[in-house]
């Protein structure tokens, strides 16, 4: 325990007298001007209203659950969307994959099975 007291001086001692030589230098002196701004804007954000803001929406259960709905009635409609247009394009790929002289009655078959598949569940 000592010698980590010793220690924290000698660093306190360093440190000192860096920054005595760091007001010497007018670059240092922008840097320190800088950090301290920064400094100032991060204790405004943790400490102004946002952290306010956050803990009124943890206190308000109704506000939480309609955020989550809202946010998982987008995500389905996202799903839903992206997935038709994913389908679309590889039923638009099958399509052109008929003409193929090997493997094309393979691909034939399966557009036909998926052709006879939208008149039994009523698409059209």
């Amino acid at each position: 325990m000592l010698k980590n007291l010793a220690t924290r001086r000698k660093k306190n001692k360093i440190s000192t007298k860096s920054k005595k030589m760091a007001t010497k230098n007018p670059k240092n002196e922008k840097k320190q001007i800088s950090d301290k701004k920064l400094e100032s804007r991060t204790r405004d954000l943790l400490l102004g209203d946002a952290l306010g803001e956050f803990i009124a929406y943890l206190r308000s259960p109704w506000r939480i659950f309609w955020t989550n709905f809202l946010a998982g009635v987008c995500r389905g409609l996202g799903i839903l969307v992206g997935m038709t247009v994913v389908i679309a394009f590889l039923v638009w790929i099958l399509t052109k994959l008929v003409d193929f002289p090997l493997i094309g009655q393979y691909f034939l078959e399966i557009k036909n099975l998926l052709e006879s598949f939208a008149p039994d569940a009523n698409y059209r």
